[in-house]
Formats: structure tokens, sequence, C-alpha cells
């Protein structure tokens, strides 16, 4: 009876615990819409509510302010795009991974906006380029034109031999 009465409260224990991160699409959806919605309104105060006490303090600086590159990145948030978004809940229903997602995004917009820069004084006017390459086509056609000519030309003034 004893190892039966201990059993279940070590199950009991296990089961309980507050770490686990709970994965409901519609509750998670509904955190995260919450979240954007008031952050982007300005609001970061309540939306920081939604996020889990580490990442709260992993995106914030020391002055309780959330630092300018998780703003950013919570403004480039598109609502329809949450659901595909790999997030979870924690035990008290507060978000788990947004600061992965956020900082994910923040080195995907780097990494465009590095491709971006572009240097004006080495890009070539494709017409310019297009237009010498047609030149080069027809002096080419030319030149081809030419050549039997020439051979013909000669071949009629070496002396037959007889």
């Amino acid at each position: 009876m004893c190892r039966l009465l201990a059993l279940l409260i070590i199950f009991f224990i296990v089961a309980c615990a507050g770490g686990s991160v709970r994965r409901d699409p519609e509750k998670t959806n509904e955190v995260m819409i919450t979240f954007v919605q008031q952050a982007q309104a300005g609001f970061w105060k309540e939306a920081m509510e939604n996020v889990t006490p580490g990442e709260k303090d992993d995106m914030m600086d020391g002055e309780g302010h959330v630092l300018p590159e998780y703003r950013s990145a919570v403004a480039r948030i598109r609502l329809s795009t949450i659901k595909n978004m790999d997030l979870g809940l924690d035990g008290k229903g507060r978000l788990v991974g947004l600061i992965d997602i956020l900082d994910e995004s923040n080195n995907f917009y780097r990494a465009s906006d590095e491709k971006i820069v572009i240097d004006p004084s080495k890009l070539e006017d494709l017409s310019i380029k297009r237009k010498k390459r047609e030149e080069e086509e027809a002096k080419q056609m030319r030149e081809d034109a030419e050549e039997p000519k020439k051979q013909q030309e000669e071949n009629e003034q070496q002396p037959f031999p007889f």
C-alpha cells in the first residue's frame, strides 16, 4: 500500500511540474495575437505580461524598456503568419519560444538588408551593354561576309599553273 501511495505521489509531482510547455495551438494563437496587438499599439508593459520572465528579461534593458531590435522584430510580425510560428505556453499561459522567433526574424532581416546594399558606381547600363553586343555581332557578320570575297579575289590574282 505504501508503494502504491509513493508511486501515485511521484506520478502527481511529475504530472504537475510547472516547467512543461503546452502545445495548444488555439490558446497559443490567442496569446500571441494579444501580445502582437498590444506591442504594436505601444502597450509594451501589458504585452510583456504574456512572455515568460526569462525571455522578458532577455528582451529588456536594465531600465525596463524593450530593446529596439525586439521592437522592430515585433513590428515586422504579420498576424496572418502567427499560426506558422513554433510557440508554446508555459503553465501560466505565457509564451515560450518568442525570443527565438524574434532573433530569427532579426537575423533574416539583417541578412536581407546586407544583400540589398548596391554600389551604384558598379552598375552597368544594360542598354549600353546590349548595343555594344549588337555592334560586335554586326561587325562579325560583315567580316564573315567579306572573307569569302577576299579568298575569291586572292584566287583570281594567282596565275593559273599550266
